[in-house]
Formats: C-alpha cells, structure tokens, sequence
C-alpha cells in the first residue's frame, strides 16, 4: 500500500529573499541540518525534495530562487531563459524590468531534462503566446562525442570571496574535467559587477508599493531582509527607459565576450556561502552577484552537486587554510560572509555548482552538467554518503 502526499511547500513573504519564513507558516529549515536555512525563494519546494518527500518540483527565480535552495539541498534544478517555461508573470513587461522564470528542481539531472522534454512535447506555446516555440533540443543536451568542452570558470567574483568548502569543490571540479581533457579557461569578470548592480536597481525600481499594498490590506507586517524597494528607489519612466537601454548595452558586451571566449558554458559557485542560520542571511549585505546577472541577462543555468563541507579538508586555523586566515574583506558583504564561516557548523553540507549555458542555452547547459555529473557524482549524490 501506498500514498500519494498533497504537500503545500513554505516561501517567504513577496518571494525576494534566500531564506524562506514568513508570518503565517514560520521558518523552513534545511533539508539536512535543522539548524540551518532552506535558501529561497523556493526553500520548502528545496527541502521537500532534499528529505525525499518529492523527487520533482517546480521552484520560480528572479535572483536565484530556483538555484540557491537546490545548492542548499545538494539538487539538480534548470534556470531556464524566459518564455522557455510558460508563465504569465514572466511576460508581465510593465510590471518587471527583470521577469521572474518558473523551472524544475529534481533529485536527479535526468528528471529535470525528463521534466523539460515533456513540458515542450506538449507544445505550451499553441496555450500560452507567451511561450517561446522551441522543443527540447536533444542533439543539444548531448555532450559532444568529436571534441571535448571548452569551460569557462569562475571561482570568486572579485566581490564576496567563496568560503572554503565552495572553494575546494570548485577546484576539485576544475581537476576532474582537466583530467578528463577538457579545456578550461578562466573567466573575466569585469561585467559581473555592473550586471549586479543593474540587477539590484531593477528589481527595486518598483519602490516596494505592490507588496505593501497587499500587507496592508490584511494588516500584515513585512518581514525582515525582503529585497523589497523603498520609496526613494522608484523609478519613473524615463529611469525604467535607460535602465533597458543600458541592460541593453551590457547584453550586447557580455554576448560578445562569450563568443570571444568560445567557451560551451560556464561554470561557477552558485552561492559564495555553504549554510546560514535560519534569520541570518537576511542581516547580511545580501550579495547575490552569483545568481542575480544571469536573471539581468536571461542567461539560462543549471546546478550539478559536485562535494560537501568537510570539517577535516575545510578546516582553519593553525595554518590549515593560510589563505583564508590571511584573508582582508572587500567590503560589507565580504565581511559578512567571511565571519559567518563556522565549518562545525556546516559539515557535510552539500556544495553545488552552476553551469551557465546563455540564453536559450538550457541543453547546452545540461549537456556540460552531465559530463561534470559523472565526474562528480560517479553514484548517486547524497551529502552524507561516503
């Protein structure tokens, strides 16, 4: 005998933040360890799956929503491009500078590439004329047999440095697809930053007025840490008209650094951090230039684990890690993420990685993450299998 479980999944009041709790339902914790957070905005939908209830379900993204509680919960998920995936709110234009996206979050890769192949077989776009009318382009998820990859990286964004254990990983990553004869070249930077920036102004510019419209009419209060905007970060027409204009601008460069580079995707942390406490990242500067870009330019993405926190390998002090201990913030949200280090905390945690794979990129992007799947992860990844 069996049961089939209707399970309603926790997120945070107006979506916008890392963390998932709110007034009604309270703080959802980590799939793995209580005593952390499920990452958002899509943390319960993370923790479901991460605790075996679910092996499939659907998160949304505007900064990273769908990526930061699969990298918590040691998932597979697709960021896809807009308009892969029907959704209304994603052709909301007036309403959003940046439009949120709607994509799978799965315990394997095969069900995420299952999920998408099914949902286009269907032909969404002849319901939804927001849908863009591209099938699952299978040729494209296959890795290619004739050649090995050319793989960008990035392992810090020259603004919040990757605490240890996202740090390793990534190199061991690197090792494992250099060995494999891949090629990898290193990643410039330099746009990162503005693109984050953009990022943050966009999403802002509607000034916070919808969502406390909403609490107002249920006499509800907001929350702590909502990347919600104020008054004085509206934006009227005139702003919102350079704004895509310079979204535009940055488009067009970053485009051709990617050609440039010929590069098949790119691969990068997906958060610089391993695990908060529940309440704590929302305290931070809340930097999210990992995941926020990629939003700004529509660049789809997917997340592949590739190892966990260690307390023996991820260990500081006495010399074990001279480079952290040696370390000098940047900033704000460097500092933050560079105190909040605690690897008791943290160990066994998963780690995951984000391959980027551009715009309309998403089998291009699963074909990268199957070779780094088997690299990685040669038996099924669990964060405390041995």
């Amino acid at each position: 005998m069996g049961a089939i479980m209707y399970v309603k999944t926790n997120i945070p009041q107006s979506l916008m933040m890392a963390d998932s709790y709110n007034n009604v339902f309270g703080q959802s914790t980590n799939a793995f360890n209580h005593n952390l957070i499920s990452g958002g905005s899509s943390g319960g939908e993370g923790a479901l799956i991460g605790c075996g209830g679910s092996i499939l379900g659907i998160g949304t993204d505007i900064g990273g929503s769908i990526r930061v509680p699969s990298a918590l919960q040691g998932l597979y998920s697709i960021f896809p491009t807009t308009g892969r995936v029907p959704w209304d709110c994603s052709f909301r234009h007036q309403h959003y500078l940046v439009p949120p996206v709607a994509g799978p979050m799965a315990s394997s890769l095969a069900t995420t590439e299952y999920f998408m192949q099914s949902l286009l077989a269907s032909k969404p776009w002849n319901i939804d004329p927001s849908a863009i009318p591209i099938p699952w382009r299978t040729e494209l998820a296959t890795p290619p047999t004739d050649r090995k990859l050319r793989i960008g990286v990035v392992i810090d964004d020259g603004v919040v440095k990757p605490q240890p254990p996202v740090t390793r990983a990534m190199n061991e990553t690197v090792q494992a697809l250099r060995a494999a004869g891949h090629e990898i070249t290193e990643w410039n930077t330099t746009l990162h930053t503005p693109a984050t920036e953009m990022w943050y102004k966009a999403i802002l510019g509607e000034g916070g007025f919808h969502c406390r419209e909403l609490c107002k009419l249920i006499n509800e209060p907001l929350i702590e840490g909502m990347l919600v905007g104020e008054e004085k970060d509206m934006l009227n027409i005139d702003e919102r008209e350079k704004i895509e204009q310079d979204k535009y601008a940055l488009s067009t460069a970053m485009l051709k650094q990617w050609l440039d580079t010929r590069i098949d995707a790119l691969l990068m942390p997906v958060i610089p951090w391993v695990g908060y406490e529940p309440k704590t990242w929302v305290k931070s500067k809340q930097w999210v230039g990992y995941t926020g870009m990629w939003n700004l330019l529509d660049y789809a993405a997917v997340t592949v684990p590739v190892g966990k926190a260690d307390r023996e390998l991820d260990c500081v002090g006495g010399g074990k890690d001279v480079e952290w201990e040696r370390y000098s913030p940047r900033n704000e949200s460097d500092a933050f993420n560079y105190g909040q280090y605690n690897i008791e905390l943290v160990h066994g945690m998963p780690i995951c990685a984000q391959i980027v794979g551009g715009r309309f990129g998403e089998e291009k992007a699963i074909a990268a993450a199957k070779v780094v799947d088997e690299l990685m992860n040669p038996s099924p990844f669990h964060p405390f299998s041995n």
